[in-house]
């Protein structure tokens, strides 16, 4: 019994002393070679010649305002719609008295009720129209700092103001000289012109809110001469309605076109000299 247990102690400490001696050895043979370094890593763009200054500038995009343009052309639309189904032919009727001036002559003379009323509803839509194109037209084309929904708002009221005023002072004139007839003719003229183009524009407009292809300086250049040709025709008209009546003299008409007719552009000229 006795050797046989010491045998088991002298195999158990044989094992202990191998297993020591053999960490050690793995020990001093791990720590006597240098451990490997790690290769760096090269950047593909290390030796190129640009700079970095590391100046970047996060610069916000500008809200054009595409969601209020969208609200009132969607307005204007569902407006012309319900005028298209509920008249006879407004539309036609209109072009046609743009660039007819005997058939504007005879409906201003004859017109009803719902002419009136379709040509009325017309008006206010070309006024929207007109003030939302300049809306876009600043904001687009001048990048204006002011929001679309603002420059329209003023633009309206601009608008608005101009026609009141010009037609107030047309009335007075008529009244004071006695032209009735003269004036329901050319106020006609003026409704069919005002309506005819602010339909026009609405398409001009749609082009500036969304179509990014579209250069902008040319749709905003065929606004403007789209308004000026139905202004001319304006003054084309009211020339030819003031030659064929003997009520008018022609001191009073060069009176009027300088005040009412004249004065407005050159002040419109002005302020965009300044802006």
């Amino acid at each position: 019994m006795n050797v046989r247990y010491l045998c088991a102690m002298q195999e158990n400490a044989s094992d202990t002393v191998q297993m020591t001696m053999t960490d050690s050895v793995t020990s001093l043979v791990s720590d006597s070679v240098p451990a490997q370094a790690e290769t760096p890593v090269v950047s593909l763009f290390a030796e190129h010649q640009l700079k970095d200054n590391d100046q970047f500038k996060y610069l916000e995009r500008k809200d054009f305002g595409n969601g209020f343009g969208f609200a009132v052309l969607f307005v204007c639309a569902a407006i012309i719609v319900y005028l298209q189904r509920s008249s006879d032919s407004i539309f036609s009727f209109v072009f046609r008295a743009s660039f007819d001036a005997n058939l504007a002559q005879q409906d201003a003379r004859k017109e009803s009720s719902q002419q009136v009323r379709n040509i009325f509803i017309l008006q206010v839509i070309a006024i929207i129209s007109i003030s939302l194109f300049v809306a876009a037209a600043l904001s687009r084309w001048l990048q204006f700092d002011m929001s679309v929904s603002s420059m329209f708002f003023q633009g309206l009221a601009a608008t608005v103001g101009f026609i009141s005023i010009k037609r107030f002072v047309l009335w007075l004139l008529a009244f004071i000289f006695d032209l009735k007839s003269e004036l329901k003719i050319h106020s006609f003229n003026l409704n069919i012109f005002l309506a005819a183009a602010g339909v026009c524009l609405l398409p001009l407009t749609l082009l500036l809110f969304y179509s990014p292809s579209l250069p902008t300086n040319v749709v905003v250049i065929s606004g403007a001469a789209i308004g000026g040709l139905f202004y001319l025709k304006g003054l084309q008209r009211g020339l030819s309605v003031a030659f064929n009546s003997s009520a008018i003299s022609s001191l009073h008409l060069f009176y009027y076109f300088c005040a009412l007719e004249m004065l407005p552009i050159f002040a419109l000229i002005r302020i965009a000299h300044r802006g």
